[in-house]
């Protein structure tokens, strides 16, 4: 063994960084989905109580009841809730997709941050673990059959 094997063994034999936890935006998405709504129903409430649009120069001069307000404000509630929903659905499912590997169809290689790298090479990089190569009993089995009938 000449001493460029030894280094790269011995880089291979360091601990490894824990993987990176996968980053799921839902939580951002919906904090500014809520703001949003609760915005609307912020002003919604202020043009009741304090006639903001009266103020403004824009109100037609009809007065809403407490009970018009209440319901519009109910309104915007169930459709706040209806479309968080949905948006926690879409950015969960847009995070299960960015989770995917991509393999090379041909060498096997994954890609990660732009660089190709073997599964061995991945597997060590992102959890430490070493890679030690065998053959499954199905690949056993066809090898056999290949070589039996080869010969």
């Amino acid at each position: 063994m000449d001493s460029s094997t030894e280094t790269k063994i011995g880089e291979h034999d360091k601990k490894a960084p824990p993987p990176p936890k996968q980053e799921i935006h839902w939580h951002k998405a919906l904090f500014w989905h809520a703001l949003g709504f609760v915005t609307i129903v912020m002003v919604l409430w202020a043009d009741k109580l304090f006639g903001l649009w009266q103020h403004l120069g824009v109100g037609d001069g009809n007065e809403e009841t407490y009970l018009e307000v209440s319901a519009k404000s109910g309104v915007v509630i169930l459709l706040w809730i209806f479309s968080a929903y949905k948006i926690y659905l879409i950015v969960s499912r847009l995070s299960y997709l960015e989770s995917f590997l991509h393999v090379c169809a041909w060498c096997r290689k994954i890609e990660v941050e732009r660089k190709w790298l073997t599964i061995e090479q991945h597997f060590a990089q992102q959890t430490g673990v070493k890679a030690s190569h065998g053959i499954c009993p199905e690949c056993a089995k066809k090898l056999e059959q290949e070589y039996s009938q080869t010969n």
